[in-house]
């Protein structure tokens, strides 16, 4: 009976618990209804979902290139200002050429010259180049035997024979008077030493007679010494070595030896000429004759190279963005002459982080948004992802080329604008999505949860279950239907006990 009664007492206590706990729970329930606030709400609906990857860079031209004049003389004409647009092959400005036209003009000449030089080697003879050369060696031989016919006469020969031997009398003659001046004791005349070859070719018996016949005339006066009559003797041996020099001379001189080399000399040329003519060029002379004209011809083109660097031209199509150039003045040292900028496309450089490069990929589909162009949304591509990346601090990007679309060409981007890039990674159609502001985490367990209103007006926080979600919405997998109504309301009205 006393256990009994326990029994029946323990019930009674729980069960006025209970009720209690329910009547301060409805009593709370219906205070909540009354007092919670409602920041915001929103009905899960379906819809199209993207994730994107964006960064921010600045617009820059495919090409930009600085232009540089290749040789430094005064600025004499400019042909563009800033801003204009220019072809390839465009002349935009032009030094002093003074020099290099004058360089231009010799080379032109010589290679003018080798080349009718070459063409008369290679082109068959004219019966008139025949005739002429015909002619020419025909004076050259003319003139040789002219200047061979040219020496001494035959009378001057004899003369200078002539002249010779009456020296060589004098000489005897005075031999002969010292010979008789002597006159000595014991002395006789010896008629052979006065004869040429010592009197061999006439017999001994004449020359015997000759001496004593010659003995009777002598003089009976006394003796002369033989050294008075020296001088005289000398003088006569001189004047036979004079004679016999100019008969040796005379008789040398048999024509113009410096004519007759002149007019051999000329006549073998003419007849190279001729044969060169009748018998066509060796192929000797056919390489000497390229070789002349390929010299010609380089130094016409250095020539031309030398003209072309006192000209700035234009590499590409483009607008020039930049002159430096005054006429009068050396363009500058540490400057471009100009800056050609290729205005046919344009990209943005962008640094994304490591953990969104990941979802990138080569012509991915961007959207461009400008600071200069609030109302205009341009379009573009992935061209360029880095392999290797940028690390400042603990922050680590890779550097990603955007490229704009060439059918966005009519807006007015410039260089150097400033560009937001947004790279869609992914993209889902028909699906439930929510705001992720409406989207509680869990930080230690990762699960989500969202806050809906029931039809009693009351509040319940469920867990779902979230798929693909970007920086302001996310995917619902589960866990919610379509039309909920979720509220975003004080983390402080959440009660335990009420929910």
């Amino acid at each position: 009976m006393k256990k009994l009664f326990q029994y029946v007492l323990i019930t009674a206590v729980i069960a006025g618990i209970g009720f209690g706990g329910y009547t301060l729970w409805q009593q709370r329930q219906q205070a909540a209804v009354v007092t919670v606030e409602i920041l915001d709400e929103t009905v899960a609906e379906r819809g199209s979902l993207r994730v994107t990857v964006s960064a921010t860079g600045a617009v820059t031209p495919q090409r930009q290139v600085p232009l540089l004049f290749e040789s430094q003389s005064a600025v004499t004409e400019i042909l563009v200002s800033d801003g204009d647009d220019v072809r390839a092959g465009d002349v935009l400005a032009r030094l002093d050429t003074t020099d290099a036209d004058s360089l231009l003009n010799e080379a032109s000449l010589v290679l003018e010259v080798q080349r009718i030089a070459y063409e008369l080697l290679t082109s068959p003879p004219r019966r008139e180049d025949i005739a002429v050369a015909q002619a020419a060696l025909d004076s050259a031989l003319a003139s040789m035997y002219a200047a061979a016919s040219s020496g001494v006469s035959a009378q001057d020969q004899q003369i200078a024979s002539v002249q010779s031997e009456l020296a060589r009398n004098q000489l005897w003659q005075a031999q002969l008077q010292r010979d008789i001046a002597v006159n000595s004791p014991g002395w006789s005349p010896d008629i052979a030493a006065l004869l040429p070859n010592g009197g061999a070719d006439i017999p001994q018996e004449i020359i015997d007679s000759a001496n004593n016949a010659l003995a009777g005339f002598l003089p009976s006066s006394p003796q002369v010494d033989p050294n008075s009559l020296e001088a005289g003797l000398n003088q006569a041996a001189y004047g036979v070595a004079i004679a016999d020099s100019n008969y040796n001379a005379t008789e040398s001189r048999s024509g113009d030896r410096a004519g007759v080399s002149s007019a051999q000399a000329a006549a073998i040329a003419a007849q190279v000429a001729l044969d060169r003519l009748t018998n066509g060029a060796t192929e000797r002379d056919l390489q000497l004759a390229e070789i002349g004209l390929r010299q010609a011809e380089l130094t016409v083109e250095s020539a031309q190279t030398s003209l072309n660097r006192a000209m700035l031209v234009a590499p590409f199509d483009g607008m020039i963005a930049r002159n430096n150039l005054v006429i009068g003045e050396l363009p500058p040292s540490q400057l471009p002459a100009m800056l050609l900028v290729d205005t046919s496309g344009f990209y943005v450089d962008i640094a994304v982080d490591e953990t969104d490069v990941v979802d990138l990929a080569l012509d991915q589909p961007v959207e461009l948004d400008f600071d200069a162009l609030p109302d205009e949304r341009l379009t573009g591509h992935v061209s360029r992802i880095n392999l290797v990346p940028t690390v400042v601090g603990q922050l680590v990007t890779y550097p990603v080329r955007v490229t704009l679309d060439n059918g966005d060409q009519g807006l007015p981007v410039r260089v150097g604008m400033t560009a937001t890039a947004i790279i869609v990674v992914n993209e889902l159609q028909d699906v439930l999505i929510l705001p992720n502001r409406f989207i509680r985490l869990d930080r230690v367990t990762g699960n989500a949860f969202v806050t809906v209103q029931n039809d009693e007006g009351t509040f319940a926080e469920i867990p779902v279950v979230l798929g693909l979600r970007n920086e302001v919405a996310s995917e619902i997998v589960s866990g919610l239907e379509e039309g909920v109504r979720v509220v975003l309301i004080p983390r402080a009205t959440f009660d335990p006990i009420g929910f």
